[in-house]
């Protein structure tokens, strides 16, 4: 006997029905209800997203949720921003969501779940409906950009081939050492991925210390994008962005990642960019003050204060790229470029 449908009639279409998170063990999903509104202000679609509200939604298991799916539609326009983590991917993320026509995503739970398990035979049935539901938009959407948590660019040879346009968002190994060396629980939060990053990927030297893991991290996420672009079945839909350059020069630089995707700025961008107070805000938290000078003196303390652990990190990593072919042509984003 068919069990009823609870799930709307255009569930399978919009995107006001996102998939919040899986259950693999219990082949069980939540649903939940959402407006644009709602993904614009969200830096997370976790339990941050919901706040205080009470947000309505359904409990399915997977078989409801393909029912109601049902065929899939065409994956093309579901494109990715990867990062290496606290690069400034929520900025860039948020300036693309002034873009006409662009629907962004910001960690959503199912691709983190994904991303753990990877080896375990319960969540990979779920991987084709969450890419599935990523594909709904709204009227007005032309692309969804999804930012995913740092740690499923692990899963991105999975998730590239049947979608879109992809982009790593990156910053110089100094920058990032400093920004993460600052705070005990950006090292810790790094560091408990390490199993998953470093995963299937090419031997690299021993690192002891902090500097040297998050260097032997932000490292491998270089190399991991490398093989990807170098694969011809994704040739010309990878490109790699340094976050240094969005800062120069936001507003050309975030419209050829618009491009990129297949989406055009309207001719008054730079003034919406200007009118969005983006660039003078934390993008994970609107109300917060930090513009480009805060962030400049933030990054001269945490450089002061952590200059041994930078060192490290450096010192690592030179040697690591000595080892590898074509090493070399990492040495420039070692250090900010001038």
């Amino acid at each position: 006997m068919t069990p009823p449908r609870r799930l709307p009639p255009d569930f399978s279409r919009s995107a006001a029905y996102p998939l919040f998170a899986f259950d693999a063990a219990q082949d069980r999903g939540w649903v939940l209800h959402f407006g644009a509104e709602d993904y614009r202000r969200a830096s997370f679609l976790d339990q941050r997203a919901l706040g205080r509200r009470d947000v309505s939604g359904w409990a399915v298991d997977r078989a409801e949720l393909l029912a109601a799916l049902g065929p899939s539609a065409p994956l093309r326009d579901v494109h990715w921003l990867f990062h290496i983590g606290h690069c400034g991917s929520s900025l860039v993320s948020r300036l693309l969501d002034l873009v006409p026509g662009a629907l962004g995503l910001r960690e959503p739970l199912p691709l983190l779940a994904l991303a753990h398990g990877r080896e375990d035979p319960l969540a990979q049935p779920w991987e084709a409906p969450v890419l599935a539901l990523l594909a709904r938009g709204f009227a007005d959407s032309r692309a969804v950009i999804v930012k995913p948590t740092s740690v499923v660019t692990t899963i991105a040879d999975r998730l590239l081939p049947p979608t879109g346009r992809g982009c790593l968002l990156w910053v110089d190994l100094h920058t990032w050492l400093a920004t993460m060396l600052r705070d005990v629980r950006l090292i810790e939060g790094a560091l408990a991925t390490e199993p998953l990053r470093l995963a299937r990927q090419p031997a690299l030297p021993p690192a002891q210390t902090d500097g040297a893991r998050l260097a032997r991290a932000w490292l491998i996420e270089q190399l991991r994008w490398r093989s990807l672009a170098r694969d011809p079945a994704l040739s010309g839909r990878l490109i790699d962005l340094d976050f240094a350059d969005v800062l120069r020069d936001p507003a050309p630089t975030v419209a050829r990642l618009a491009a990129h995707y297949g989406l055009d700025v309207p001719d008054d961008w730079a003034q919406r960019i200007k009118a969005s107070e983006l660039l003078s805000r934390y993008a994970k938290d609107g109300d917060a003050h930090f513009d480009a000078n805060a962030r400049r003196r933030e990054l001269a303390a945490a450089t002061e204060k952590h200059a041994d652990g930078i060192a490290d990190g450096l010192q690592w990593a030179h040697t690591a790229l000595d080892g590898i072919e074509d090493g070399a042509e990492f040495v420039p984003r070692l250090r900010p470029q001038t």
